[in-house]
C-alpha cells in the first residue's frame, strides 16, 4: 500500500520575485513534482535537465485544495499539482482518484497539456486524439492505492496545521 503526505513549503520564484507557502505532496517519501520530473524526462529523452515547473496549491487556495483530494472535482480528473504560476488552466498534473471504503485509488495520472497542441485541456480526450493531440505517457507514475484511514489522518493533519497558522 502506498503512503500520502501533505507538507506546507515555501516555494520562490526568484525571477518573478515571490515567495508563498503551497501544499505539496509526497508519496512514499518521495516528492510528487520529483515523481513527474522523472517521467517527464524519459518522454523527453533525458533532453531537459531541469525539474518539471509544477508546485502544489497555494496555502491561500485551501479549499479548492481539499475538495480536489476528496474527489470532489471540478472537472473529469483531480487537479494534484498546478503550474507555477499557480494556476490549473495554464498547466497541472491531474488524476482519476477512486474512493472505496478502504482504499483510495489515484491513476491515469497526466498532464492535459504536454504532448502536442490541445484543442482545448477540457474537451473529451477521445475528441482531442481525433484532432492529433498525443498525449505525453506518464505510464510507470501510478496508480497509486492508499489506505483510506492513512490518506484521510494526513489531510486531517495539514488542515489542521493550516488553521493553526491563521492569525
Amino acid at each position: 500500500m502506498d503512503t500520502i503526505k501533505f507538507v506546507i513549503e515555501q516555494y520562490e520564484d526568484a525571477e518573478a520575485g515571490y515567495r508563498f507557502p503551497v501544499i505539496n505532496i509526497y508519496i512514499n517519501g518521495q516528492d510528487l513534482i520529483d515523481l513527474v520530473t522523472r517521467v517527464e524526462q524519459k518522454n523527453w529523452d533525458g533532453n531537459k535537465n531541469t525539474r518539471s515547473r509544477y508546485i502544489g496549491f497555494e496555502a491561500d487556495q485551501f479549499h479548492q485544495f481539499h475538495d480536489e483530494m476528496l474527489g470532489k472535482k471540478r472537472r473529469r480528473f483531480s487537479v494534484v499539482l498546478t503550474c507555477t504560476c499557480t494556476y490549473a488552466e495554464c498547466n497541472c498534473i491531474m488524476a482519476d482518484m477512486v474512493f472505496d471504503s478502504q482504499t483510495i485509488i489515484w491513476s491515469d495520472l497526466k498532464s492535459p497539456w504536454l504532448g502536442g497542441k490541445t484543442p482545448s485541456p477540457w474537451i473529451d480526450e477521445a475528441e482531442a486524439r481525433e484532432m492529433g493531440w498525443q498525449p505525453l505517457s506518464y505510464t510507470g507514475l501510478g496508480p497509486f492505492v492508499f489506505d483510506r484511514e492513512q490518506y484521510l489522518s494526513a489531510l486531517g493533519a495539514v488542515t489542521q496545521e493550516l488553521h493553526l497558522q491563521k492569525p
